[in-house]
């Protein structure tokens, strides 16, 4: 995780690169339409902006192994209940790519 913080709080950045490359590439092997939930956190650096820090993948995909996907629906739901406390937003794999991009240049 890198913080970059320029002369005032318009010019910081937040870049991660390995989030970004996790982000990659998964919408390579799952595809740019992938539903995911974006997580945002605020560092004390820049109290004023939310940066995304994070992901869960959206529902879980429904297949033709009942058990496995009532236990990832199970895992969801945890993951869900996290969320009640953050910011977040559903979005695409390849808007959240777009907003990471965007995130970690400098304003």
């Amino acid at each position: 995780m890198k913080f970059k913080k320029g002369a005032n709080a318009m010019n910081t950045s937040y870049g991660n690169e390995e989030l970004l490359e996790e982000v990659r590439q998964d919408m390579i092997e799952f595809g740019s339409d992938l539903q995911v939930i974006a997580i945002y956190s605020i560092f004390p650096e820049d109290e004023d902006k939310y940066y995304i820090t994070d992901y869960i993948w959206g529902e879980p995909i429904h297949d033709s192994d009942m058990d496995i996907y009532e236990e990832e629906m199970k895992l969801h739901e945890k993951k869900l209940e996290t969320l009640k406390y953050t910011k977040h937003e559903k979005m695409t794999i390849e808007e959240l790519y777009n907003n990471l991009l965007k995130q970690s240049k400098t304003i």
